[in-house]
């Protein structure tokens, strides 16, 4: 909410501004400016204005002085004007491309943004309807009363649903469901703790199995079409599932072995069933199919944004969803990616990844020390800003090393981006689980950097097995 405008005695208006932004935001500028005339080996006038336009933005996104899509159209704007206009640095009319610009908005209208998009629909019209909670139940009532049994039931649960749904809406949803079994704990019970921990983790676990799951894996499949490296809906889902799985046995292991129950049993009580209306049945239906033709890809072909354009057809044309609803979607994010794929292309095109990544004898490094290089920083810087402006910023440079391939460099990328997980303010889930009060700070800084270490050494192993399949 903005302030209101505030007048003194004499009726004028009272301009309050905020002096620390404003700070960050020179000191900003004046780095951006100043990258410009860094004296880097290799950099051209195109390449120097990219340098320019990578340091803003890296500087906007970690610090947020002005919000993360703010930054984003930034990136778009400056790549249009700086480098995009007929005769520019760049020079792509020599490449026969006579409208230039086009190549920085082409990303606005990407494929996997479509996809998100239609996964966006899909998760405001199941939430809408009660189709998630159908789906919960469906799924936590089978796992019994053992509270061990219980705790597996979330945490495979919450992470299904964050592979088709938006972490923070899955997480919601979740805490919805269970906090009125939260109420029948003592204030300090320890399986609570491990409930609660559960579904953050979970959620931000579960969104790597699949394109949709999170922003960071879009910007990824992105990058890699760019490159020409295209990449299915199933073939994501037959990397990142395997992933999934075994890093949430080793979060329910862990979360049993921190936080031990000491109740025998309890049942959990649910919601009841909402009415069986034609809006639930068109929703439970349209998103079955959904999921079916994105599944079975390999068989009939169809891309899997054009699978995600049906669900939005269906849902405006028989009103299941309407304007209102539309502006549940999180724009901000659609933007954030986008302005992340044009910066990934302006540092190709430019050829400013190139000439960074050759800064450094990469080769000297070592496969395994450059693997939990770019791991460690993506998680570390995950944990400070928007996991989906870190994976802007790392992605086209994983892509750009020679030592790695082109896919492994962006999986281990937006992988490592999902596991940043210590801090409250890691991730929106991270954020809705401390708001309960019912774990600190340091509690929740264990479990996720000791989840957070598993995953890196999956990811790491992840990461060589896709190397020997490739080369």
């Amino acid at each position: 909410m903005p302030e209101p405008i505030q007048i003194d005695e004499q009726g004028n208006i009272i301009v309050k501004i905020n002096w620390k932004r404003m700070l960050k935001v020179i000191i900003i500028l004046l780095l951006s400016w100043g990258a410009y005339y860094l004296p880097i080996p290799g950099l051209n006038a195109a390449s120097r204005i990219c340098l320019m336009i990578f340091v803003g933005a890296a500087g906007f996104w970690v610090t947020e002085a002005i919000p993360p899509f703010a930054t984003a159209i930034l990136v778009v704007v400056l790549n249009i004007y700086l480098l995009g206009q007929p005769g520019g640095p760049l020079g792509l009319e020599k490449s026969g491309i006579s409208e230039s610009y086009r190549v920085f908005l082409n990303p606005i209208a990407s494929p996997v943004l479509v996809l998100f998009f239609g996964g966006f629909i899909m998760a405001i019209a199941a939430t809408k309807h009660g189709f998630d909670l159908k789906l919960a139940k469906a799924f936590i009532k089978p796992f019994g009363t053992k509270p061990t049994m219980v705790l597996l039931g979330v945490i495979l649960t919450t992470a299904l649903f964050s592979m088709f749904m938006s972490n923070t809406a899955t997480t919601a949803m979740m805490f919805a469901i269970f906090s009125p079994l939260f109420k029948h704990f003592e204030e300090r019970d320890a399986f609570k703790k491990a409930l609660i921990l559960a579904i953050p983790f979970s959620a931000n676990i579960g969104g790597m199995g699949t394109i949709i799951g999170t922003p960071p894996n879009a910007v990824a499949a992105s990058v890699l079409n760019e490159l020409g490296y295209s990449i299915s809906f199933v073939k994501w889902m037959l990397i990142g599932v395997p992933v999934v799985t075994i890093m949430l046995a080793a979060l329910w292991l862990l979360l049993l072995k921190l936080f031990k129950p000491k109740k025998k049993q309890f049942e959990i009580l649910f919601p009841e069933d909402t009415e069986m209306t034609w809006d639930l049945l068109m929703t439970m239906g349209t998103f079955s199919i959904t999921v079916f033709l994105w599944i079975t890809e390999p068989l009939h072909g169809i891309p899997a944004a054009v699978v995600a354009l049906l669900p939005v057809m269906i849902f405006t044309m028989f009103s299941i969803i309407d304007r209102n609803d539309l502006k549940k979607i999180e724009w901000d994010v659609l933007i954030l990616v986008a302005g992340g794929l044009t910066l990934g292309i302006s540092m190709k095109m430019s050829g400013l990844s190139d000439i960074l990544v050759g800064q450094i004898s990469w080769d000297n490094l070592g496969l395994i020390l450059i693997l939990v290089l770019f791991v460690v920083v993506t998680i570390l810087i995950s944990n400070f800003m928007s996991n989906t402006s870190a994976a802007n910023l790392l992605i086209p440079i994983a892509t750009s090393i020679s030592v790695l391939t082109p896919v492994t460099g962006a999986l281990i990328v937006a992988f490592s981006a999902s596991l940043a997980m210590s801090l409250p303010i890691s991730t929106p889930p991270n954020a809705i689980a401390f708001s309960t009060r019912t774990v600190d700070t340091r509690e929740m800084a264990r479990t996720g950097t000791i989840v957070s270490v598993i995953g890196m050494a999956v990811i790491m192993v992840l990461a060589l097995i896709l190397l020997s399949i490739m080369t």
